[in-house]
Parts: C-alpha cells; structure tokens; sequence
C-alpha cells in the first residue's frame, strides 16, 4: 500500500533539508575557490588517507575479532546469562567513545596513537556486529541447520550457517568502519599526548579552524567522503542479501547448541570481552572519581617544594564528585537531554513514513541511499555544512538557537531508525493494510492503527537509537556555536585542558542518562526493543 503523499512529502523536505542541503551546499562552495583541489596532491594528504584507511580496517578487524563469537555465543549456545550478556553489549555502544578514552588512557597511558586509537574505537562499535550477527543466527532455519549437519556433519553445518550469518556481520562492521573513519576526537585526544595519530577527520577541522575556509576543508575531505560512499554502498548491498532478508513462511528457530562443560570457557570469553568494554572504563571512572585533586607535600622553610601527592580514594570523595558534576554541568545535562529527546522524538514520524515508502515502494533503495547520505560526510564537514546554509542575516535566529541543533541531529542520523523501521515493516504482511483499505481507512489511519502497532518494538528501538547517538555527539556539535552548551563539549574541552575527579563523575551521570530509556523498555516493556534489525 502507498504511503501517504502529503505527509511523505514533509518526512522528504525534512531529510532534504537537514541532511542533504548541508552537503550539497558544500558542494558548491568548491566553485568559490577551484585552486583548493590543489590540496589533495600533496603528500600529507596521501600520508592522511593511508591512516584513515589503517583505522577503519584495523577497527573492522576487532569488530569482527570481538563481536562474531559474541553474538554467535549468545544467539546460538546455552551459555549462562546469554540474555542478561545480550542487553549488556550495548552498553559499548552507548558509552561516548570520548569517555571510553578517558578511561583506557588511564590504564594503559604509554599506549597511544594508532594501537590506542583503534583499541577504543573498536571496544565501542563492536556492538554493531555482535547485534547483527546474533539477529541473523536466530534467522537460520533449524531444517536447514539439520540438512546440513545430516549431509556433511559439524563442519558442514558450520559452512552453511557462516554464509548466512556472514553478510550480517559485514554489514555491521562496513557501519563500524563508517563510523572509526569519521571520527575526530578519539583520534584528537589519543595524540594529545605522546606519539601522533593525525587522521583525515583531524585535517579538515584543522583546516577550518586555521581561516575557517570551507572550500578547502571541502577539498580536504573529498577522498576521505569517498571512502565513506564507497562503504555505504556496500552496507546498502549486504543489507539486501544474505540473511538480512525477513525469514520464510513455515521458519523454524534453531535450537541453542548444548556446549556442555564448554559452556564455562564460552562465558569466560564473554566476560573478557565485556570486561574490556564495560566494567573495566565504568570501573575506572568510578575509581577515579574518588580520588581526590593532587595536593602539594608540606616542606620545610627554604626546602625545595616537594613532589606533588594525591590522597587515597575514599567513597566519599566519589560522592562529593558527582554533587559537583551536578552542580557544575546541571545546564550542560538539561541541554543535552532536551535536545537529544527532542531530535529523537521529531525524527521517529519521519523514520516511520520514510521507512514505510522505502518497504512499500520501487524506489525504496534510493530513499535509504538518501537517509544514508549525511553519514558519507564527517561529523566536522556535516557541521560545517550547517554553517553555510544556515549562517546568514534571514536565518540568524534559528542558527543562534536551539532548532538548528535539533535538525541537525535529525538529519545526521535518520538513517538508523530508517533502516532499523524499513526492516519491520518489510517483514509485516501488506494484506493487513489492504484488508483496512477495504473497509475504507484512509491511508494516514492504516499507518496509525495497522503499521504502527505491529512495529512498535521498533518504534521503540530507533527512538532510544537517536537519543542515543544524539547525547553522545561531540564532532558536529564542536562547529556549531548553539550545540557548544552539551555535556559531550563541556566534557571534550575538560579533558584536554584539566582533569579532575569530576570530570570522571560527569562521565558516569552522561552514561546514565544515555542508558535510561533502554533500562526503562527493559523493565516495564513486555516485548524486546528492536534496534538496528
């Protein structure tokens, strides 16, 4: 069934606006200055694209490294806890990878530069592939599963189980890759201190910041915009094949492999891994936030002053660190939350009529392609992007104020709940809005009372998803005088100019924040949240 023309028409002027118009703007300000494509036969530009390329395949690689056995592990064998593992894997995810720095700096603070940088991007986006690949394994028919193993044994059964489960984790980890790429601050406070790190990210918001000249931050970022499209392309074709497709009529869901005394060394294995990605950087925050502020030893008069010492941590301490994190950054959080609540709420009536065009129309391919646009661009360029188009006397007010925060996150990740909704409602029957087309709904009441309802878990998970990515953005938010009153900013310039017992505190309260509306689904929802399916 059609979806609404009307109101697709304003779901298509808001992506158009808040996130293609930023990139096509940009595009045209490479005729101002033609001579800054000079910049990308330099050698430092080349040096720049190599780097890139070695993180986003380096953190590819541990993406895949982590989250294949973990989402198999889960998803697949009797392994204890595999539900409360499942729902603690996002975690990751949720936490700022800023703030995941912050803390594995601190443990290992003589590792940096690349090996660091891929570390902690790779600890936060493993997630991506764990979900995908415990999705697609839950997918795989148990016939199947038992042709095979009648066939060819364990081996085989292995074999064919892997191509089905395969493009779902390279799907994850093309957007894990998108995102590692793109990133400006892991990279920028890893090479704050110690051996350097630069990363293309680094080379466009250095090459606004040296004359704010956007055609040349443009040119700059070109090959690095390209390399993005180029991934983009390809999630777009593994997300049309393989085990990403809605299952069969007459599915059956494979049985849970019995592991046996195995089982234990499995849950060692997720508990390594989850270690690594969740209680050790919350840990460590903890611990430093109950650490108080280095003080001078007392000397005696016309002695040399003595070396700086730190008292002992106290759970006390830790207390008066997050009164003072909620005294200081109390703005900080209530701009954050309010803006990422709202992009959230804004974006999910337009994910929803775009998704539904996307599954119920021919040229569905393209309205994902266009969702997935703003994210070929790095967080700095689709900044900048605003800037120029919204940057002038007539929109002053809205570039000054907080609608263009709002919109800006709205367009910067629409793609998530597009594609995460698109897949719900590709697996739910069009009969059912036929049926009501029968009894004379209208279109907009199919949507409401039809669609809607059925996809509601959905509905859910690309909500949590946006507010999620929005508390957490930082790049774009460093470009745009209206978004510098977040946490993540307030955050960003205390770990590079001091850093203090609560800062660490802040850190955990952001945390908390971004992990409430999952924890409130997960306690009064009686169905699972759907997110990135």
């Amino acid at each position: 069934m059609p979806t609404p023309r009307p109101a697709l028409g304003v779901a298509l002027a808001v992506l158009v606006l808040f996130g293609i118009l930023p990139l096509a703007m940009m595009s045209t300000r490479l005729g101002v200055d033609p001579s800054a494509l000079g910049l990308l036969g330099e050698p430092r530009i080349l040096d720049l694209l190599g780097r890139t390329l070695l993180l986003g395949l380096g953190v590819v690689g541990l993406c895949l490294l982590l989250g294949v056995p973990f989402g198999y592990w889960i998803a697949r064998t009797n392994v204890p806890g595999a539900g409360l593992w499942g729902a603690l894997v996002w975690v990751p995810l949720c936490l700022p990878p800023l703030i995941m720095g912050m803390s594995w700096i601190e443990v290992w603070p003589h590792v940096r530069g690349a090996p660091m940088t891929i570390w902690i991007l790779g600890l936060s986006y493993f997630p991506l592939v764990a979900a995908f690949v415990a999705k697609a394994a839950r997918r795989v028919d148990r016939r199947q599963i038992d042709a095979a193993g009648t066939v060819g044994g364990w081996s085989a059964q292995w074999r064919m189980e892997w191509s089905l489960i395969a493009p779902a984790a390279f799907f994850g980890a093309t957007l894990a890759f998108v995102f590692a790429i793109n990133d400006f601050a892991v990279p920028d406070y890893v090479s704050s201190v110690g051996s350097k790190f630069n990363v293309y990210a680094d080379e466009v918001f250095a090459t606004w910041q040296a004359g704010q000249k956007d055609s040349r931050a443009i040119a700059t970022a070109l090959p690095l915009i390209a390399m993005t499209l180029g991934a983009l392309w390809i999630a777009l074709k593994l997300r049309r094949g393989g085990s990403l497709q809605s299952v069969g009529s007459g599915f059956q869901a494979p049985a849970r492999m019995d592991l046996g005394p195995w089982r234990w060394l499995v849950l060692g294995g997720l508990l390594l891994i989850l270690t690594a990605s969740v209680f050790l950087p919350v840990g460590r925050l903890f611990y430093e936030a109950g650490l108080p502020v280095p003080i001078q030893a007392q000397t005696a008069v016309g002695q040399p002053p003595a070396a700086m010492i730190r008292p002992p941590w106290t759970l006390g301490h830790t207390w008066e660190a997050f009164q003072t994190a909620l005294e200081r950054c109390r703005d900080n959080l209530r701009a954050s939350i309010l803006l990422a609540f709202a992009a959230a709420t804004v974006a999910l009536p337009v994910a929803f009529l775009l998704a539904h065009a996307a599954a119920r129309s021919r040229r569905g391919k393209w309205i994902l392609f266009g969702s997935l646009l703003p994210l070929a661009a790095p967080a700095i360029l689709f900044g900048i992007g605003q800037i120029v188009v919204w940057n002038h006397p007539l929109t002053q007010s809205f570039y000054t104020g907080d609608g263009l925060v709002i919109g800006m996150l709205l367009g910067r990740y629409l793609a998530f709940p597009v594609m995460a909704l698109t897949s719900a409602i590709e697996n739910l029957s069009p009969r059912l809005e036929e049926a009501a087309a029968l009894v004379g709904t209208s279109p907009m009441q199919r949507m409401g009372r039809i669609v809607a309802p059925a996809v509601l878990p959905a509905l859910a998970g690309s909500w949590t998803l946006v507010f999620v990515f929005a508390m957490r953005e930082l790049d774009a938010a460093i470009l745009v005088p209206a978004a510098n009153k977040t946490v993540m900013f307030r955050l960003y310039n205390a770990v590079h100019f001091y850093r203090q017992d609560y800062v660490a505190a802040l850190a955990l309260v952001t945390l908390f924040v971004i992990l409430i509306p999952g924890l409130l689904w997960t306690l009064f929802a009686r169905r699972k949240m759907e997110v990135l399916t």
